[in-house]
């Protein structure tokens, strides 16, 4: 059977125009649906490193708060230093004067900075917090270089390198005098400087990919592997933390409670620091990157004397603030009347 010629025919070009066009249509919606899947993709992404490192930050601060002032087996109470201790002053004599403060602070604006704190790696504008304690556990072969404190329940502590003389003791279970243990001597200053890494060694404009990250950091006392001197080291915490604030509950009559109204940013005097048995700490957390399309025209409160702003190229990132109120439990504990 034959077939007609005429009846055979491709699409007219309307139909391939109609087809083409449906098709267009078809891929746009497609392409739509991917770029905002992967938008909230990235997002959420970035809410979960913000939430993170807020938390971790706040985790970090919060442990090493509840540490603060423990010696070891040392409960009694200690002499009050002539001055403010220099948390950068790492000479045994120091430290062992400075373990009367526990917690010392710095309320932006900071006049001075610590001499081991440049001014180009801390953010203008946050607190800096310094925190001393004894390790938590006890050393073994000692570091020539690494400092130690060794106690008993009262008398004086021993602070002193490795190659020192640690000949405090202590009754056992069986009332035989043994060697008291001898612990790390810890020392932690915790500041926000405006970059994660500083290529250079201070932070600079082109750090973190051109864009710096505000970075909760700490110097911390220890032995440094290169050259095996104690010095004080950098230590990045958590990345966005572009704001640190810290208000310290003052106990003046001697109970171990801070005082009704006696909250300050700070206490100022070596007496009003040994009075501190509370610490409200306030961190403000960015997303480390941008969001397009986003404008933050919040205000963040971070306590009850600051409030932060966005402004300028800080408007495109999302923000939160965590808050918590700590407990100094071993200078408060010192502090309660008998």
């Amino acid at each position: 059977m034959k077939t007609n010629p005429s009846r055979i025919r491709g699409f007219s070009l309307i139909e391939l125009m109609i087809s083409i066009a449906v098709g267009l249509l078809l891929l746009t919606a497609i392409a739509t649906i991917f770029a905002n899947s992967s938008r909230s993709q990235r997002e959420v992404a970035l809410s979960a490193e913000q939430i993170e490192n807020g938390r971790y930050a706040m985790d970090v601060l919060s442990e090493d708060l509840h540490h603060a002032g423990y010696w070891g087996l040392y409960s009694t109470t200690f002499t009050a230093p002539g001055a403010m201790p220099d948390p950068c002053d790492i000479t045994a004599a120091s430290l062992a004067t400075a373990m009367a403060l526990p917690v010392q602070g710095y309320n932006a604006p900071v006049a001075s900075l610590p001499s081991c704190l440049s001014s180009a790696n801390y953010l203008a504008g946050t607190d800096i917090l310094v925190i001393r304690h004894a390790s938590t556990s006890v050393a073994g072969a000692l570091t020539p270089t690494a400092m130690y404190v060794q106690t008993q329940p009262v008398g004086t502590p021993i602070v002193a390198n490795g190659g020192g003389t640690f000949n405090l003791t202590m009754r056992n279970g069986t009332g035989v005098n043994v060697a008291a243990p001898v612990r790390p001597y810890d020392v932690h200053i915790y500041f926000v400087s405006p970059c994660s890494t500083a290529a250079s060694g201070t932070c600079a404009a082109s750090d973190d990919g051109g864009r710096p990250i505000p970075t909760l950091k700490r110097l911390e006392l220890a032995v440094d592997p290169a050259d095996g001197t104690l010095k004080m080291m950098t230590v990045p915490i958590a990345e966005g933390i572009e704001n640190f604030q810290v208000y310290y509950g003052l106990d003046a009559d001697g109970d171990g409670a801070p005082d009704q109204g006696a909250y300050s940013s700070d206490p100022g005097s070596v007496a009003g620091w040994m009075q501190a048995v509370t610490a409200q700490v306030f961190v403000l957390a960015r997303n480390t990157q941008t969001s397009p399309g986003y404008s933050d025209n919040k205000t963040y409160s971070l306590g009850p004397s600051v409030t932060v702003t966005p402004s300028g190229s800080g408007l495109s990132y999302r923000r939160h603030v965590y808050a918590s109120l700590m407990r100094l439990k071993n200078p408060s504990e010192r502090l309660e009347t008998p």
